[in-house]
């Protein structure tokens, strides 16, 4: 007998090559004066941001700029987007860009709509008031941030990342135009797609899962597996095609499921060492995997592995110059019971979603694999 299925997909999503020339204009339906939101300097540098704007100017369309957003978004960008925002009488955020771009957009609706501090927001529905809405144009090939509930943000009072979830702030619509993606660097295409595949793997073992969101874990393992190492060396546009909707994909899952240790254990290589959050978590998943397996997850690690080893995750991580060890990026056998704590802290919210929870000292047994 199936478990039962619950499944919510409120955003409007528009798929294809230079879909943004065409749907962008349809942002009017969602307010009158848009806020977009992006990052310090690559959308502007890609050409992007001109593109887009010079599309709103043709349709008459008042709009605002806000650049800026931190690669690892905090309290304070979303506070500065809240103030803007506000400012120019925005009523509608265009988040364009990556993960980051998208979750402070999602934070900085909140706070326009609602007072207090932000961090009386973390948890799940926390606010009142329901957010200005969000068109999302996401700019990596990674986060899935356009279809999810959830902001993750850098509280640096805690030195902990927390989490906003509220199905008020998945964007209303998402633009997924391929062509938005052509001018990632390698780098950026590797740690934003090894994201992706982290939160169909996750998805897939969560608790949460169901039959529906395990056929879409399923196609987007595959299609990121089979595509992410010649989207990385060759960049063609049918590639980054591949990994930007099996991100999408995996989106719909952690929609639904939530993600598991993965992300909590990455949490602190990207606060306490700077590392690229897809980076950090590709690191950590095939040691996470290897621990799991011989921790009561015999079962779904061996469905998982019809479709990859994982030892596949070593050699893939390899090809697309992923670190396979944390020596590598100098971490040392003294750094990893700070590592181990922060994963403690950093998997608060996704033991909810385990069949159970992982102490600091099997962390440092982790980590200490990972050195």
């Amino acid at each position: 007998m199936l478990k039962t299925i619950r499944f919510f997909l409120p955003t409007k999503i528009i798929f294809g090559e230079d879909t943004i020339h065409d749907f962008l204009p349809e942002i009017s339906r969602y307010g009158k004066i848009p806020l977009i939101v992006t990052g310090r300097s690559s959308v502007r540098k890609s050409g992007l941001l001109d593109s887009i704007t010079d599309i709103l100017n043709r349709k008459h369309i008042t709009f605002h700029i806000y650049e800026g957003v931190s690669p690892e978004p905090s309290v304070d960008d979303c506070m500065k987007v809240a103030q803007f925002a506000i400012r120019c009488n925005a009523d509608v955020l265009v988040a364009v860009g990556g993960g980051s771009a998208m979750d402070v957009a999602k934070a900085a609706g909140v706070l326009v709509k609602n007072t207090g501090s932000l961090q009386g927001y973390f948890g799940e529905e926390k606010f009142k008031n329901d957010p200005l809405p969000i068109v999302a144009i996401p700019t990596t090939c990674g986060t899935g941030s356009e279809v999810t509930r959830y902001s993750v943000i850098i509280d640096w009072q805690s030195g902990t990342k927390k989490t906003i979830s509220s199905e008020r702030i998945i964007p209303k619509m998402a633009i997924l135009d391929p062509v938005a993606i052509k001018t990632l660097p390698p780098g950026i295409i590797a740690g934003t797609g090894m994201d992706a595949l982290c939160h169909a793997v996750e998805g897939f073992l969560s608790i949460k899962a169901n039959h529906l969101t395990k056929i879409f874990s399923r196609e987007a393992i595959t299609l990121i597996f089979d595509n992410i190492e010649k989207a990385v060396q060759q960049r063609k546009i049918e590639y980054l095609s591949t990994l930007l909707l099996g991100s999408l994909y995996a989106g719909f899952v952690i929609n639904h499921t939530g993600t598991i240790v993965v992300h909590g254990m990455a949490y602190g290589l990207t606060i306490r060492y700077q590392l690229h959050h897809g980076t950090a978590n590709a690191i950590c998943l095939p040691y996470a995997l290897e621990f799991l397996k011989n921790h009561g997850y015999e079962e779904e690690i061996h469905d998982l592995e019809k479709i990859f080893s994982i030892d596949s995750l070593f050699d893939i991580n390899k090809k697309i110059g992923i670190p396979v060890h944390l020596s590598e990026l100098g971490i040392q056998r003294e750094d990893v019971d700070v590592l181990a704590e922060m994963a403690v802290i950093g998997n608060e919210r996704a033991f909810r979603n385990m069949k159970m929870s992982i102490s600091k000292e099997e962390f440092v047994e982790i980590f200490s694999k990972m050195l």
